[in-house]
């Protein structure tokens, strides 16, 4: 009787560990998943063209990356950008936001793929998101940054001592808390968990402004984009959806 006493304590203990061990393998999974959505964004009209390019060369200095490049780009367009490695995708987002900094009707939100080329490393999250340093927008910007379960010492801390996923969250908030009514995105998923993945497609599928993004990951492009253009050395050659 001892002994079946013993057992079921131990059978007990069992179930108990293993109740845990499975909220620890999967509490991980439930914060990195990122709860963001754009609100009371004023969209360009439908039918604003806002680029026209005209079989115009794409160069970095004195090399020709591409030639007799044709774009057409309306206010709520949503644009992917696909090609191999080294085509000029990146240059060629940065050619874009050049003419789109020109026009003062659009407020614009750009994420780099180099998150360094945008983040002030030097400073604070809380820091880098505040614009006016008021009480009441600081006690926001903690409550967004906690709900994409940022410690308070991340917080606080510099944000070079971030990963690049916390970096990649806090450059999502920051085009949530700006509300643009225009998006350049380059490689916007690449440094988040599968997790993290359909939160991040919702909340560029749902956005109502129109946006152009680079990116190798089709069912972000899938999901989000209306029209594909591939970057090759002879120009943008629209892709099918269905070929992606």
């Amino acid at each position: 009787r001892l002994l079946a006493k013993k057992m079921k304590n131990v059978l007990s203990q069992e179930k108990r560990f293993e109740k845990t061990a499975q909220s620890m393998t999967q509490k991980p999974l439930e914060e990195e998943e990122i709860r963001l959505f754009f609100s009371d964004i004023q969209p360009l009209p439908a039918s604003k063209v806002l680029i026209q390019l005209e079989k115009e060369n794409l160069s970095i200095d004195d090399r020709v990356l591409a030639q007799e490049l044709q774009l057409t780009v309306h206010g709520q367009e949503k644009i992917g950008i696909i090609g191999p490695n080294g085509i000029g995708k990146s240059t060629l987002l940065a050619k874009l936001q050049q003419l789109l900094n020109d026009k003062r009707e659009i407020s614009l939100g750009y994420m780099p793929q180099d998150y360094h080329k945008k983040l002030q490393l030097n400073l604070s999250p809380i820091a880098y998101l505040s614009k006016t340093g008021e009480k009441e927008e600081l006690q926001k910007i903690q409550s967004h940054l906690a709900s994409l379960n940022f410690s308070y010492p991340e917080m606080q801390h510099q944000i070079r001592s971030l990963s690049g996923g916390q970096q990649g969250k806090l450059l999502l908030l920051d085009l949530v808390l700006r509300k643009p009514n225009f998006l350049l995105l380059d490689e916007p998923t690449r440094n988040f968990s599968p997790t993290s993945q359909p939160q991040i497609r919702k909340l560029f599928a749902t956005y109502p402004g129109g946006l152009i993004t680079v990116s190798h990951d089709r069912r972000f492009l899938k999901e989000v984009c209306s029209i594909i253009y591939r970057l090759t050395e002879h120009g943008l050659e629209i892709v099918n959806l269905e070929d992606l």
